[in-house]
């Protein structure tokens, strides 16, 4: 890389870190996330498993699924931002960023990084209290269900997979 290319890519870097220790809300600074404990018996296993950070969407991290779902679709986590307006914005699980298909949905905008709970899982559904985000290798968060933490863990609205399927 030119030295202007790694001045851009640690800025960007940057702008999505958190203080020391991150907020307890939301998976920090780390570069894996599981998301886990999803029970929506269509949606649950396309996004269930291991993120890897693999670029930056409106100065927030994007992250891609390790393993395709079993439907082949691929499955990111994203956030978007206002520009599309208010119910547009906030943080997404699709198979592409700003897609018109996605699979989850959470409403925080002001987060650096996915949080944790909430979920809206299909996204047009109330949030799941079993889904859980979290940074690999963290702790179970604190009220999370059982059998949801511990080592290793884890767009724009649209068409539910559930829409697709029939």
């Amino acid at each position: 890389k030119d030295w202007g290319q790694q001045q851009q890519s640690w800025g960007q870097q940057q702008q999505w870190q958190q203080p020391s220790g991150g907020v307890a809300d939301e998976v920090g600074q780390a570069k894996n996330i599981r998301i886990a404990g999803c029970k929506q018996e269509v949606v649950g296993p396309i996004i269930c498993g291991e993120y890897t950070m693999t670029q930056m969407n409106h100065g927030k991290p994007a992250y891609t699924k390790a393993a395709q779902g079993s439907n082949g679709f691929a499955v990111m986590i994203y956030f978007w931002d206002e520009r599309d307006g208010a119910a547009a914005s906030g943080w997404w699980i699709g198979p592409a960023i700003g897609g018109n298909m996605v699979w989850g949905h959470h409403s925080n905008r002001t987060s650096a990084t996915p949080p944790t709970t909430g979920w809206q899982a299909p996204h047009s559904s109330p949030a799941d209290p079993s889904m859980v985000v979290s940074a690999v290798g963290s702790p179970m968060p604190m009220g999370a269900p059982a059998g949801v933490g511990g080592p290793p863990r884890l767009g724009q609205p649209g068409l539910m997979a559930q829409q697709q399927a029939q």
